[in-house]
């Protein structure tokens, strides 16, 4: 096939499945062909799921904790595992420590229900936070003393509040203000003798929500409140440690876990399986966090070329529906997912771009009108692509994935191409000429 850049000067009327538009006649800079346009949304489309084996989360920006339970996708649990430090050391030697605790700032992250009542569980970690890979995954597993230090129950409130306090028993934190206080800790590597770091867990029959609390040091820390003895009146202040990210070794990670018994994906244990749409109630599905991920092929794609005449792609569109029973406010879809490209084993490659930059699936806001919520994908350049792929055939395909894939939770199901519903559908805008 050849592809040539065809610029059409006069209105092309364009109607739906495969039959031909009209035909244009288009000056001799096209040798004075007959043009025909035709847009062709009969191409199957098959939609399936999968889920990475592991997903980095020490990159991320959010400590993620809490767990929550639904019918499809089983339970979701996030905790998070962190090693609190200081830039400087330095504690007046007069001082006397208050209290301790430990502050978590909300990030206005949350999924789920938050009128549920949620624990954090505050365990001391038995082992200094270092990766086997230099980096930690969501299924990274990191000791930590049986019995919390703390435990509290909690009304999350991330829009409302600006924190959660958390108080932390005093000889958790004694010995180390007063090392700092005589020069006996001066360093992050001191701390560690005395201080390993934190483990925050959800409780073990939590049903409520997943939260987002920030990891910028500014606003999360482990405060030793203090103050100063005077003669009149007592000098307060305070120390922080927290979670420094500039460190050789990442200071955090999110472990993120999903209990599937009993759900569609309890085949899924290795990334190389695909749960075709077919066999999990027509539909595919993206979970964030865990590393569930919508893949999409074209079987049928080159089946253009059985069109006569020598032809070009000029659009193509894939539309694919979120049926509306299955989010709401408390779980909320976005209105943009990243797309990508996926290798046979689903190594997630490149993400996809055309002529105007990164492509996304965005909701389009005239069928919002309309009640009607539909992500369309312009994926024109990939068509194009794979029509120029020769033998061997590859196995080649599209995955679907939230922007915030590596810190949240968030899940979307999307109509697979036999739902009763709205079909997955691609439809190509097809330019002929030289029959």
């Amino acid at each position: 096939m050849k592809y040539i850049l065809i610029f059409l000067s006069i209105a092309i009327v364009i109607i739906s499945c495969s039959q031909e538009v009209e035909t244009l006649e288009v000056g001799s800079n096209f040798t004075n062909s007959n043009v025909r346009v035709m847009s062709i949304d009969t191409f199957t489309v098959e939609l399936s799921t999968y889920k990475f084996d592991s997903i980095v989360t020490s990159s991320s920006s959010r400590i993620l904790l809490g767990q929550y339970t639904d019918d499809i996708f089983g339970k979701t649990r996030a905790e998070s595992y962190m090693e609190l430090t200081s830039s400087l050391y330095s504690i007046p030697n007069d001082a006397e420590l208050d209290s301790i605790a430990l502050i978590l700032n909300y990030d206005q992250y949350f999924y789920n229900d938050t009128t549920q009542i949620s624990s954090i569980n505050v365990h001391l970690l038995k082992n200094e936070l270092r990766p086997e890979e230099d980096v930690f995954y969501n299924t990274s597993n990191v000791p930590y003393e049986e019995t919390p230090i703390v435990s509290v129950n909690y009304f999350p409130r991330p829009i409302d509040q600006d924190s959660l306090y958390v108080p932390i028993p005093m000889d958790i934190g004694q010995t180390v203000f007063d090392k700092i206080k005589r020069n006996d800790i001066n360093d992050n590597e001191e701390l560690r003798n005395e201080l390993k770091g934190f483990a925050l867990l959800p409780g073990e029959n939590d049903n409520s929500s997943i939260i987002g609390f920030s990891t910028d040091n500014t606003l999360t820390y482990l405060r030793f409140f203090y103050h100063i003895p005077g003669e009149f009146e007592d000098d307060i202040s305070t120390f922080d440690l927290s979670i420094i990210t500039n460190l050789s070794t990442p200071p955090f990670f999110n472990k993120i876990q999903s209990d599937t018994e009993g759900t569609f994906f309890d085949e899924l244990t290795d990334q190389e399986i695909n749960l075709a749409s077919e066999h999990s109630n027509n539909r595919s599905y993206i979970q964030a966090g865990v590393g569930m991920v919508t893949r999409i092929q074209f079987p049928t794609l080159k089946d253009i070329f059985e069109i006569p005449g020598t032809g070009t792609i000029l659009d193509a569109t894939l539309r694919i529906k979120p049926p509306p029973q299955e989010f709401s406010d408390i779980l909320p879809i976005r209105d943009s997912l990243s797309v990508t490209r996926v290798d046979q084993n689903n190594i997630i490659g490149n993400q996809l771009f055309n002529s105007e930059g990164g492509v996304y699936a965005k909701i389009n806001r005239d069928d919002i009108e309309f009640n009607e919520i539909v992500y369309e994908i312009s994926i024109g350049t990939y068509i194009e692509d794979e029509l120029r792929t020769v033998s061997p055939e590859t196995d080649n395909a599209l995955a679907l994935l939230p922007l915030n894939f590596n810190n949240s939770v968030d899940r979307t199901i999307l109509e697979g191409e036999n739902s009763s519903d709205f079909e997955a559908q691609l439809t190509i805008t097809y330019a002929i000429y030289d029959e």
